[in-house]
């Protein structure tokens, strides 16, 4: 294809703070660390959309998949100051002072003071920091080769990384006072508002921390702290209090979650779920009260109540839930009571994204001029202007800019760098972008040498972009694990039939069209009328067909006129060629030639011989030649194979709702250490994940157990390898064998059993026909 000309691509732009999160360091009196650490992070913009994660809940398989689709810009390490460590152990600092002997008192109040403001030096925040890195790195955020943008976040701020509430807030702020916070109870209310320092000295009773935490409101000594604050007061831990919203990408979740355990990591899992999902509840008590009845009142917005743990066991969390479930007291429509059911932390859905962004500049309208490459990579011809999005200021404020193309999804893959979003002729070190939320997102200011005085357009970051194909983003994916792809034979033919029509779109409608049968008629497949004699020829290069045959096709949709334009159509576009049938006086073998190869004198394609294009040497005995029609060969090949189901599938999927927009790659194998060791019909890359796809004509992915169960795991293992979050079973019977789908459940089972990574799969059956998507139920 080349390089094409200069096209316009659509862009939502929008501007947000940045999402953290940040690695607590704790030790037994774990509660009153968090209260600290969410008291640092209330006081950061953005600190509504963070996340906060004890130290000892890193590496939990539930709470990391919790976290990577949150999707943080920033994995920070909190470090907080002697001052603030001093006020979880009253009397640290004066007695490390104490120890020095500093006699004179000024000096010991000086070096008081710089001890106080110094980053407390204790192992705990080593293996903070330890946890941090750990996480940084499995997670690929904002780091580009060894450099990463921010690690650490400190008590004292600094106006070049973050941005404090304060500076952006335009009313007064509330929290929970943070002596107020001592037990999982009242932890468990105050990360949904946020902390504050004031100490307090209310004695909260943990069933009035039950009840908030349950209607979500707030208990009477939290009331009144917000009463002191003002009567505009917001809490520091609400979006509007950041002058932000919360906006959702696709069909929002309605599901409520319920999250069960008083252990860290259940904090954790609560945490990450509440950024991703609506209506989340941290349940850390362990013995149920009557205060829980009330979260199994369905709102007329809602779905299911699920109930989940970190570090419950499935039957732990059903033994748990169904005691609370006992106690409720029936509402008085009891259509409206639901019963919790029971979803291990790594199986929660996340069909749904949600992101944190400024009120008043999210999705603003651009459109960027690119140029399309031979893959369908598209780079920008410009750069990106800086901007200062409505009531922000540069020189205080630090915010992300998120651009999301609406066809061309960027799928937010661990594996995909900087370097996949970044033209070539791109600083990359002006400023720190990847992949994320669907798109593209870099941080507003400029992270390279910026001169003293420098404009603000010296200041912003004016970064030049490049959105993957799906190929390159499977390229990637696959060298991650020292793994490759390429093109099958049957991936280069649809390639090569995409090219001729202009698009896999269009390939897909030909599929679907009624055209699709008389393709098969060139193919040695039986066709499904009867051809008028001498209508088609079955030559040694394959079987040509005149129009009679192609007229003598009945479908009561595809009248006459529509064909014929369709075939002129395809023979405009090189799917088929229109040409005679001709003999030669040499040899006796009869040959199609296009008609751009027919001149009044041709030479015989197997001898060489010179011929005369008269009566004698056309095929037919009509007086004048009829004319022939050839299939391309490549096309002929993709009928033949049912090169339509996987186009069907694609066709279909791109209907619903998770998978629009999605990029769409043709057939390919992975190769592990240089030999291939699974095919995969198709890929989709939407704004969420990549979809891998089987399709089929019959009902089996084997003939026997063995080859079933061997097909499986090799589709399985392709998706982790690639990062695939689903995998698509596609065929055209009304619906795949009982035997396969016991031994995908069976796959699937076991595969959980052992806690390992497992795709969400989907059965896709009638292609064709009337389609049906089920989820495999395991």
């Amino acid at each position: 294809m080349g390089e094409q000309a200069y096209s316009f691509l659509p862009l939502p732009v929008s501007a947000r703070p940045p999402r953290l999160v940040v690695v607590v360091p704790h030790d037994d009196d774990w509660v009153r660390w968090m209260a600290l650490g969410l008291m640092r992070v209330s006081q950061v913009w953005g600190g509504s959309g963070s996340v906060l994660v004890p130290a000892a809940a890193v590496g939990h398989s539930g709470v990391e998949r919790a976290l990577a689709q949150f999707g943080p810009d920033h994995v920070v390490a909190y470090n907080p100051s002697w001052d603030s460590v001093d006020k979880l152990s009253p009397g640290l600092v004066d007695r490390l002072i104490a120890g020095q002997q500093v006699e004179d008192p000024a000096a010991r109040e000086a070096a008081t003071q710089m001890l106080r403001e110094t980053a407390w030096s204790h192992a705990l925040a080593g293996q903070a920091e330890e946890a941090a890195q750990d996480l940084r790195s499995r997670l690929a955020v904002n780091q580009h080769e060894d450099h990463v943008q921010l690690t650490h976040l400190f008590d004292a701020r600094s106006p070049s990384e973050l941005t404090a509430l304060g500076d952006v807030a335009r009313v007064p702020l509330y929290g929970v006072p943070r002596g107020l916070v001592t037990t999982p109870e009242a932890l468990s209310c105050a990360m949904s508002i946020g902390v504050q320092e004031q100490l307090g000295t209310a004695e909260v009773d943990i069933s009035a921390w039950q009840a908030a935490t349950v209607h979500q409101a707030e208990p009477e000594a939290v009331a009144e702290a917000r009463v002191a604050a003002g009567p505009d007061a917001l809490a520091v831990r609400s979006h509007e209090a950041a002058l932000c919203i919360s906006v959702q990408r696709g069909i929002p979740n309605r599901d409520t979650l319920l999250v069960f355990g008083g252990k860290p990591e259940d904090y954790a899992l609560a945490e990450a779920l509440r950024q991703t999902h609506s209506r989340v509840f941290w349940v850390p008590w362990s013995e149920p009260s009557r205060n829980e009845g009330w979260l199994y009142v369905r709102s007329y917005t809602q779905d299911r109540i699920l109930a989940t743990s970190a570090s419950l066991t499935s039957d732990e969390v059903r033994d748990r839930a169904g005691a609370s479930w006992g106690l409720r007291v029936p509402s008085v429509d009891p259509d409206r009571d639901v019963k919790p059911e029971v979803v291990a932390s790594a199986e929660v859905d996340f069909s749904c994204r949600q992101m944190v962004v400024l009120r008043d500049a999210w999705e603003q309208p651009r459109s960027l001029p690119v140029r399309v490459g031979e893959e369908g990579t598209l780079a920008a011809a410009l750069s990106l202007p800086g901007e200062v999005p409505a009531g922000l200021d540069p020189d205080r404020h630090r915010w992300q800019v998120t651009l999301t193309a609406k066809n061309h999804p960027v799928p937010p893959l661990h594996a995909l760098t900087s370097s996949v979003v970044i033209a070539a002729d791109q600083n990359p070190w002006e400023t720190f972008l990847r992949p994320a939320d669907g798109g593209i997102t870099y941080w507003s200011h400029r992270f390279d040498f910026v001169s003293a005085g420098a404009s603000l357009a010296g200041r912003l970051a004016a970064p030049k972009l490049s959105w993957p194909s799906i190929g390159k983003v499977l390229q990637q994916a696959a060298a991650a694990q020292t793994m490759a792809i390429r093109p099958s034979a049957a991936g280069k033919r649809a390639a090569i039939a995409e090219r001729l029509l202009g698009s896999r779109t269009e390939l897909e409608q030909l599929a679907s069209s009624p055209g699709w049968p008389v393709l098969r008629a060139f193919t040695s497949k039986k066709t499904g009328w009867e051809l008028p004699p001498g209508s088609a020829w079955n030559l040694k290069s394959g079987l040509v067909l005149s129009w009679d045959a192609i007229a003598a096709y009945k479908k009561t949709d595809w009248n006459e006129h529509a064909r014929r334009a369709d075939l002129d159509t395809w023979a405009s576009q090189g799917v088929v060629r229109r040409g005679l049938v001709l003999g030669c006086c040499h040899c006796p073998i009869y040959e199609f030639y296009p008609l751009a190869e027919i001149t009044q004198a041709y030479l015989c394609r197997r001898c060489g011989g010179e011929n005369s294009l008269i009566q004698e040497r056309w095929k037919s005995p009509l007086p004048e030649p009829s004319w022939y029609y050839e299939l391309h060969p490549a096309v002929r090949e993709l009928v033949e194979n049912d090169g339509d189901v996987p186009l069907l599938a694609t066709q279909f999927l791109r209907t619903q709702h998770w998978a629009r927009p999605a990029l769409v790659c043709e057939e390919f194998e992975v190769l592990r250490s240089g030999s291939p060791f699974v095919e995969i019909d198709f890929a989709l890359a939407t704004l969420d994940q990549v979809w891998l796809g089987e399709a089929k004509s019959g009902d089996a992915l084997g003939g026997s157990p063995k080859e079933q169960k061997r097909e499986a795991c090799k589709l399985i293992e392709g998706c982790i390898a690639l990062g695939a979050g689903g995998l698509v079973l596609a065929t055209s019977k009304p619906k795949w064998s009982d035997a396969t789908v016991r031994t995908l459940q069976h796959e699937v089972q076991g595969r959980r059993v052992a806690s390992r990574a497992t795709p969400k799969i989907v059965l896709l059956a009638s292609l064709g026909t009337k389609p049906d998507v089920t989820v495999l139920d395991a």
